[in-house]
């Protein structure tokens, strides 16, 4: 088989993507103590990982009525913040663009960002390739990541 026969038939072998990738960057504002997160995540995964639940049918006119809510309960079961104690977020709100959904939320009376415990297990329960990117950034402290993979333990960001 020649070279780009053989790539063409590669490349509709492979799926819709081939990589799985969330990636959620935590902001702390000193000025307000908050925390405030942007969930970047390819629409279609979390739509397929809801489907039991619900068609969201994100962005467009049919729309399930109780999409942020039903998101934000899903990201409950797979997001752990803590600092002392568990920490409880605000929904915000949410928008699509293309294939990308921006998730926000807000945790308040935050005074440092250290020694933030994060679990993150987005769509791990679906695909055992995901991985969770966690960015954490704080007015003169530089940025801390992490990688979650399938099985991966809680990590504490530390300055």
């Amino acid at each position: 088989m020649k070279p780009l026969v053989l790539a063409l038939s590669l490349f509709g072998a492979l799926s819709a993507h081939d990589f799985f990738v969330s990636i959620l960057t935590i902001r702390h504002t000193p000025a307000t103590q908050t925390l405030d997160l942007t969930w970047r995540i390819t629409a279609h995964d979390i739509e397929h990982a809801l489907e039991d639940v619900a068609l969201l049918k994100l962005g467009s006119d049919r729309e399930h009525p109780k999409a942020d809510s039903i998101l934000n309960a899903y990201f409950e079961r797979h997001l752990v913040l803590m600092q002392e104690k568990q920490l409880h977020w605000t929904w915000i709100g949410k928008e699509l663009d293309g294939e990308t959904l921006y998730c926000y939320l807000q945790v308040d009376s935050i005074a440092t960002p250290n020694d933030l415990l994060v679990r993150n297990t987005l769509l791990q329960d679906l695909f055992y390739e995901q991985q969770n990117l966690v960015h954490v950034e704080g007015a003169g402290l530089p940025t801390r990541s992490h990688t979650f993979v399938h099985g991966s333990g809680p990590h504490t960001f530390v300055w």
